[in-house]
């Protein structure tokens, strides 16, 4: 970001530029989007646009930290009360949070089908030091249950599996699979690793 909001003016009108950023990105792809596109549709100039973002990829890579928060928040609001619970709930319930997220909104679903294509490892990078925190949050409410050799290495694996596979299964139009066919794998995945660390 070219320059930092500092005034409630200038706040909203970085949420408006990114706001019309994912409406224009669902309606008319990655590929056609431009900056005169973006600022139309929020109502501002390409000026006022410029101030805060010097490109397209700029106003992108912002986009994509706000959507990869947002998806987080979805992550941490399903863990909460499940904490306690089994590991496939658990799994099952943060997946199907992920799916629907990416589901309901268009513009990070053609992120997420472009991600080699953009400035995205720092973003993916974020989500995946983020789930190991939710998942070392969860194996230490259950540390007598589960005995892990190499805990950084398997979360490492297990994490950027269901990352890589989410990711890849939104890439793909037509969808080849239904979307419970894909949490389920996953998830049985997940559980089945789970259960070779039982004590």
């Amino acid at each position: 970001m070219r320059k930092q909001p500092t005034q409630k003016r200038s706040s909203e009108m970085v949420v408006a530029l990114l706001d019309a950023t994912v409406l224009e990105l669902g309606e008319r792809g990655l590929d056609c989007l431009t900056t005169n596109h973006i600022a139309r549709r929020a109502g501002a100039s390409i000026g006022s646009l410029y101030q805060y973002f010097d490109s397209k990829e700029a106003l992108i890579e912002a986009l994509l930290q706000r959507q990869a928060g947002r998806l987080m928040a979805v992550v941490h609001q399903r863990l909460r009360p499940l904490l306690g619970s089994d590991v496939r709930t658990v799994t099952r319930a943060i997946l199907q949070g992920i799916f629907e997220q990416v589901e309901q909104d268009k513009g990070l679903r053609e992120l997420v089908r472009h991600r080699h294509h953009l400035h995205s490892s720092a973003v993916f990078q974020a989500l995946e030091k983020d789930m190991t925190e939710v998942c070392r949050q969860y194996l230490m409410r259950h540390v007598d249950e589960y005995r892990i050799d190499n805990l950084p290495a398997t979360l490492f694996v297990l994490i950027n599996s269901v990352q890589y596979t989410t990711a890849r299964y939104f890439s793909l139009e037509p969808l080849l699979l239904e979307r419970d066919e894909v949490i389920e794998a996953l998830t049985r995945m997940v559980e089945s690793l789970c259960l070779s660390w039982k004590v």
